[in-house]
Order: C-alpha cells, then sequence, then structure tokens
C-alpha cells in the first residue's frame, strides 16, 4: 500500500507528526512519502475555477506535489491541529486547494479513484474532546467530500508541549489502532 502523510502544523516532531507516524508505522506500511506544508510553498485557493473546466489546478506551486501524492496513495494521512479554536492556517490552505479534486458544478463528483482511505489527526490544547467536535466534523466532512471513500477521526485533547503525545498511551494506542485497521482493509 502506498501512504502519504500530509503534516499541517507549524511543529517538526509536534504532537501531529508524532501521531501520524505512529499510524503509519502501525500500519506497517512500506511506501509511505511524508509532506511537511510549513515548509512548502502553497498558494491559497484563487477560486478562478481552472479546475472546474480542466481537472487541475492553475496555480503551479508545491501543491502539486501533494495532489501527485493523494492520486497514488491508498491512504492519507492529514496532521492538523486546532490553534486558535479553529484550523491552522497551514491546513486550511492544503484543504482549500483539495477543491481541485472536485468536477464541475453541481454535481462536483469527485476525480480521485475510488477506494481511497484518510486519517485526520486532530491534537488540541483543550482538554474537553467535545469541545472543537463542530471544527473537527467540519474538516472530516470536506476531506470525505474530495473523494476518500472513509475518513476515521484520531482526536487528541490535552496536547500543549511538543510531541507531547508521545508520553499518552492512550492516543499512541489509538493511532496504533487505526495503522492496523487501515493496513488490513
Amino acid at each position: 500500500m502506498k501512504v502519504s502523510g500530509i503534516i499541517c502544523s507549524p511543529r517538526k516532531n509536534g504532537n501531529s507528526e508524532v501521531l501520524v507516524r505512529e499510524i503509519l508505522k502501525s500500519g506497517g506500511f512500506e511506501d509511505v512519502e511524508m509532506f511537511y506544508a510549513n515548509e512548502m510553498h502553497i498558494m491559497g485557493c484563487q477560486a478562478c475555477y481552472y479546475c472546474d473546466k480542466h481537472g487541475e489546478c492553475a496555480v503551479q506551486d508545491d501543491m502539486q506535489k501533494i495532489y501527485e501524492a493523494i492520486e497514488k496513495a491508498d491512504v492519507v494521512a492529514f496532521g492538523a491541529p486546532v490553534y486558535m479554536f479553529g484550523l491552522t492556517g497551514q491546513f486550511k490552505l492544503v484543504l482549500d486547494r483539495l477543491f481541485a479534486f472536485l468536477g464541475p458544478a453541481p454535481e462536483f463528483k469527485s476525480r480521485l479513484p475510488v477506494g481511497k482511505k484518510a486519517v485526520l489527526v486532530v491534537p488540541q490544547g483543550y482538554e474537553d474532546s467535545r469541545e472543537y467536535e463542530t471544527h473537527i466534523d467540519q474538516m472530516k466532512n470536506a476531506i470525505a467530500t474530495v473523494g476518500f471513500e472513509e475518513v476515521k477521526v484520531l482526536s487528541a485533547p490535552g496536547l500543549n508541549a511538543p510531541g507531547e503525545a508521545s508520553t499518552r498511551p492512550d492516543l499512541m494506542e489509538e493511532a496504533k489502532k487505526i495503522g492496523q485497521s487501515l493496513s488490513h482493509a
């Protein structure tokens, strides 16, 4: 299986990356490609609808690498922490640009091959995992709309220090189970 991890946190080795890596390691995936949105040149969607007519995005930047990886991957793991009560800017850029995978209105049929799976890893500092449920559902639904057949979610509350997830056996076990379930699907 080919998998891609897309880390949309500004922190290298932060909680998003720790949990995404645990999912991918536990799944035993050998063909893994990682992207760090914060280190890439990704412009915002230009709302030009070029993709509507041509089936691809008009903006030529590093997002092209992510498009190619998603098209080839069986599983994509998005690391998208909650910052300032919502999405990180890095995840919002990637998410908006995934619009290019949708066909013309009003159907917005996905251009992605059928059967792709995704994982959405959402670390947050707040202790109550329900606090950002609305945002998480919105992110999950957007990823599903793009054409992922299944979107699993790992909500990881109570994480503030970089890499703190690695000290939380409950979260690491949940990540492990998700990885294993994806590799046996």
